[in-house]
């Protein structure tokens, strides 16, 4: 509503309110009035955008699919005071009573251990140089780890591995692993770069894994209405919990499709489409124009295989039979071939010549 200020203005000065039967109304002067005149209904908006952006930025944080958010939250929320706090020109009196009211709703119901030891086990965050809440985010750890494993052996393994994060010993201090702390996600990081702390991986997997948002579940409950309505209502609990499962991961995987629709892999063979446009050139040595059945000779006779099979090679290392073998030749063309030796033979060839001969004898 603050972006189209001047927008929502000029609909309430142009001439197709001004004719509407609502212009004339006590409501409609009253919105036009504070739209147009009042001033403090745009500073109030302001203010409201100032606080509200940057929690509605945590919200969707915690609500995204992309990512694991455990690992962020606890972060996110600090950033987002910060943000609200810049906003209002770092002044108490404008922002004491916004944050007041942040602190209380996230002490008592929204703030837990898990949010801070998932900011510990989050190495982007932890080994950040302006991270300065090292302290408080390793007690809320303890105390995670203590809830989430009752195995005394077990926790005295993870705290002797603990050491080997704080201070990157081992495979936590390797290039590789120091330069994917801002680039991979928590869990990713620790399935890749934590094989020598194998207790200490289960467990920060375990934490960065969790979920921090009932929006599953309220996905889950209309689900539920969906299966469970006014005309069916008679089925039995296990039928309507196995229905609604069913239904949910459907839906999940439908999600989980489309999301992964247009992200294909390259040089994956089962990506490549077979059917694709084919790479053809022109062809640019025939001409359309020259083609005509005129131009074309006319068909040699078909040769006999049997009379073909008979035509033996020429021996050119035997000058004697040079004569019969071009007479052999000559005799075993076809009738009626065109060519160029045909073309010469009958150049050279005159019958008249041939009775002369006889009569001389």
């Amino acid at each position: 509503m603050l972006r189209f200020k001047k927008e929502i203005r000029q609909l309430f000065t142009c001439d197709k309110w001004l004719s509407c039967p609502h212009a004339k109304t006590a409501v409609g002067k009253e919105i036009s009035k504070i739209v147009l005149e009042d001033n403090s209904f745009w500073s109030q908006c302001k203010n409201i955008v100032k606080v509200s952006e940057p929690l509605v930025k945590v919200l969707r944080l915690v609500d995204g699919d992309e990512k694991p958010a455990m690992g962020y939250l606890y972060e996110a929320m600090d950033k987002a005071k910060e943000a609200i706090k810049k906003r209002l020109k770092n002044k108490v009196s404008l922002y004491g009573n916004y944050i007041r009211v942040i602190d209380a709703r996230w002490d008592k119901q929204l703030h837990s251990p898990l949010h801070a030891a998932g900011c510990f086990l989050n190495p982007a965050i932890y080994f950040r140089p302006s991270f300065k809440r090292q302290n408080e985010v390793q007690r809320g750890l303890i105390s995670t780890l203590m809830r989430l494993v009752l195995d005394l052996d077990i926790q005295d393994i993870i705290s002797s591995q603990l050491d080997e994060y704080k201070k990157s010993i081992g495979d936590f201090v390797t290039s590789l692993a120091i330069y994917q702390r801002e680039r991979l996600n928590p869990v990713s990081w620790w399935e890749q770069f934590g094989l020598g702390a194998p207790d200490l991986q289960s467990f920060a997997i375990r934490v960065l894994s969790q979920c921090c948002s009932a929006t599953g579940c309220e996905r889950n409950w209309s689900t539920f209405e969906y299966v469970h309505s006014k005309k069916r209502n008679r089925l039995e609990h296990k039928r309507v919990n196995d229905l609604v499962f069913v239904h949910y991961k459907l839906r999940l995987r439908e999600r989980n499709i489309q999301r992964n629709k247009y992200a294909l892999d390259p040089i994956s063979l089962d990506n490549i489409d077979l059917m694709g446009d084919w790479v053809a050139e022109e062809p640019t040595l025939l001409n359309p124009d020259d083609i005509n059945w005129d131009c074309l000779n006319e068909p040699a006779a078909l040769v006999n295989v049997e009379e073909d099979a008979e035509l033996e090679t020429i021996d050119v290392d035997d000058d004697d039979d040079d004569d019969n073998n071009n007479e052999h030749g000559l005799t075993n063309l076809p009738m009626g071939a065109s060519s160029s030796c045909g073309s010469s033979f009958d150049d050279e060839f005159d019958p008249s010549l041939m009775d002369d001969e006889e009569e001389e004898e």
